[in-house]
């Protein structure tokens, strides 16, 4: 199966929904062989960018990206049911291969054309449909959102859009875990933290959690404002009350009969940095999280 060159948006659009269609009728889906995903075009190379510039080269001189490899390698913590913070390439080839990479998924987003996401699973491959929604340049990350359609964009102002520190959802335990784990508010927290832990500034991406300040399973909104960036370890020491910021002074408190922020390996002691960087919390939030702190103090 040979892929001819498109020549308009929609062109490539009307194509890769009728290769959408052709792999959900394959008789092994959703498990589908690395060789039909090469005979479909929809993967080549070896990279993780499929940036095929000989069908799409017509509609933008640079191409445009047709999928991208997930492999679960190095960034297994970063996709879920709903979508994926895909990773920018950084190889050893020369750096305009993968700009050019990075810039077919821009394309992409651009046309409002769906990539699709391969997945290993052993020697298989699943195959997800999904929609660049963002990304973030300074972190070298992509927001990739699965669905037939586009979801929907959620532009917030964040200086100016009204704050709602909790929302009407009741969750089970394992819905608590998906939502707590939703890529577009990690992305967001990434994005509204420059990529770097707010108590200790470990900017290492993979080893950092975008944390609710008023819980998941507390009605907590997934409102960027109610969230901070912190190292999977401080996230956990965050959700065990083991320390929380004082929503007035905006110093760190600690447990009283629990570790001290030298014991944590904090590096700060208050977030009075995060106002000079625009990125506070919501106080609503920050309010609602000091009360749960207090309780389990006198608990």
């Amino acid at each position: 199966m040979i892929s001819s060159p498109r020549t308009t948006p929609q062109e490539e659009l009307l194509w890769r929904e009728a290769m959408w269609a052709e792999l959900k009728n394959l008789p092994t889906w959703p498990d589908v062989p690395p060789s039909v995903l090469r005979e479909m075009g929809l993967y080549g190379g070896a990279a993780g960018i499929w940036l095929d510039k000989t069908t799409t080269g017509s509609i933008c001189p640079s191409g445009i990206a047709v999928s991208v490899l997930h492999t679960g390698k190095h960034y297994d913590d970063d996709v879920d049911e709903d979508g994926v913070i895909y990773h920018y390439p950084t190889t050893r080839r020369h750096p305009s291969f993968d700009e050019s990479e990075i810039n077919g998924v821009k394309q992409a987003a651009d046309f409002k054309i769906p990539i699709f996401v391969i997945l290993k699973k052993g020697t298989s491959r699943h195959v997800r449909r999904a929609w660049v929604m963002d990304h973030d340049d300074a972190n070298r990350l992509f927001l990739l959102e699965f669905g037939e359609t586009m979801p929907q964009q959620i532009a917030i102002e964040l200086d100016h859009s009204p704050f709602k520190a909790k929302t009407e959802r009741k969750l089970s335990v394992d819905q608590v875990m998906r939502v707590e784990r939703n890529p577009r508010f990690k992305f967001e927290v990434i994005k509204r933290h420059s990529g770097r832990c707010v108590v200790t500034g470990l900017s290492v991406v993979e080893m950092l959690d975008g944390a609710h300040v008023v819980p998941v399973a507390d009605g907590g909104s997934d409102d960027p404002r109610n969230g901070l960036l912190l190292s999977a370890s401080h996230h956990r020491a965050y959700d065990k009350h083991l320390w929380c910021i004082n929503p007035q002074t905006l110093l760190i408190e600690t447990a009283p009969k629990g570790p001290s922020l030298e014991e944590m390996k904090f590096e700060v002691g208050s977030v009075e940095h995060l106002t000079i960087q625009n990125a506070l919390p919501h106080t609503d939030a920050l309010e609602l999280r000091y009360e749960m702190f207090l309780r389990a103090k006198a608990s």
